[in-house]
């Protein structure tokens, strides 16, 4: 990554290019499974409203200026010190 964010071609192309920047979604729960694509290559897709949860919490990294949003069914599930984590927010979804 830091040689793509030192690259000349790059910088000059793109004004303000700061880097890769990415952001991550983790939820627990359950999904479905399904091939997707052609008799050439396929692709696994996954389906559920757990999984919609987390490209929510992905989507919601930006608003949040961080770099991962978890859930309480992660944080649930973790054990030692959570000492570095700190709730950010409540919120109900639907679904």
């Amino acid at each position: 990554m830091q040689k793509y964010k030192n690259n000349k071609g790059l910088q000059k192309r793109i004004a303000n290019y700061g880097g890769v920047k990415m952001g991550f979604g983790l939820h627990f729960g359950w999904s479905i499974e399904g091939p997707i694509g052609s008799e050439y290559k396929i692709d696994a897709s996954y389906l559920g409203p757990d999984v919609h949860m987390s490209s929510r919490l992905e989507g919601a990294t930006k608003g949040y200026g961080t770099g991962m949003l978890i859930t309480d069914s992660v944080v649930n599930l973790m054990t030692g010190n959570k000492k570095h984590l700190r709730q950010v927010d409540r919120v109900m979804s639907e679904g």
